[in-house]
């Protein structure tokens, strides 16, 4: 991994505060004013792979400042930041466009959230700790003030397929394009398992029930995706993120899914033990299935580092 240099902290600094400035602006497309039967509206138009939709905006707001968040987001890439390929790019976009994470406060986890929580952490991860193709948001069921949406019909719309299920009686939960990208859509699993996927209030999108979740995703932080003129999205709070996957690379069958798991709790837990390890120590008490994070703890490949953690979180195997 690399540290950021002061600078480049400064200029992530200064574009999360024009992303949380204009949290309601969209961060693609463009913004026209229309005027249908003398009435003045503002419209939302974005592209995805050669297909456009049209969404409505509210009166009230206000423009935002593509340029200098444009400015702020090539710099951070030629400095070196974790940022995103151009198909991953284009759907964070996307989402963002449909109000996945403004307006449903939906919570981006998997690696696309390890990168964003990197830019936060002022780090850049080793190559092969982030890649992939698939984007991952998490949200509970029910969410208090969200504003209505609709995800599946314009993910549909914008040519994106409804995966089945193998219970074809179940709903299905995520969405391929034929570009490779794939969207999952998770909620936390509580009572008993295989339970069907459940439609998240006020959207008309259905997530699938999983283990751990509920732990993840408690109180996000916000952070930014690094694309042409930065999303603001929520992401799970680091040290949350690293405890979560020492616990659920145990459950994984491909191997190569489970050693990255190791590497970004790994890589996350030696940035926090440096600087900020009260987070840790937090999320550790926090946690109930420390027993079970404690075995991912284990398999580190750094000693030193292991020895540090459970001195840190004074654990006691009896």
């Amino acid at each position: 991994m690399r540290y950021w240099d002061k600078t480049s902290r400064i200029i992530y600094s200064n574009l999360m505060d024009e992303l949380k400035t204009e949290v309601a602006f969209p961060s693609s497309g463009s913004v026209m004013k229309v005027h249908p039967k003398g009435i003045p509206h503002l419209q939302h138009r974005v592209s995805y792979e050669g297909e456009r939709l049209t969404l409505p905006l509210g009166e009230d707001l206000n423009i935002g400042n593509f340029k200098e968040r444009s400015k702020m987001c090539s710099m951070l890439t030629v400095s070196g930041c974790n940022a995103p390929d151009r198909v991953s790019l284009k759907t964070i976009e996307l989402l963002d466009a449909l109000g996945t994470f403004s307006q449903q406060q939906c919570v981006l986890i998997g690696s696309h959230a390890f990168s964003a929580i990197g830019n936060s952490l002022g780090v850049t991860w080793d190559a092969g700790t982030s890649e992939t193709k698939d984007i991952d948001i998490g949200r509970m069921l029910k969410l208090a003030g969200s504003k209505p949406i609709k995800v599946s019909e314009r993910l549909i719309k914008v040519g994106f397929r409804a995966v089945p299920q193998l219970n074809h009686k179940h709903t299905p939960t995520n969405f391929k394009h034929q570009n490779g990208m794939k969207i999952d859509f998770l909620t936390p699993l509580i009572g008993k398992p295989e339970q069907k996927p459940s439609q998240l209030l006020g959207t008309d999108i259905f997530a699938e029930p999983l283990r751990f979740l509920d732990y993840l995703i408690k109180d996000p932080q916000q952070a930014a995706v690094i694309t042409r003129n930065g999303v603001l999205v929520y992401v799970p709070q680091a040290a949350r993120y690293a405890l979560h996957k020492c616990i659920i690379y145990q459950y994984r069958s491909d191997l190569d899914k489970k050693e990255k798991d190791l590497l970004q709790a790994e890589a996350l837990l030696l940035v926090l033990e440096d600087s900020m390890p009260h987070l840790i120590k937090a999320a550790w008490d926090d946690l109930q299935w420390q027993d079970k994070a404690m075995v991912g703890i284990s398999a580190f490949k750094d000693v030193e580092l292991k020895a540090r953690l459970v001195e840190l979180v004074a654990w006691d195997k009896g």
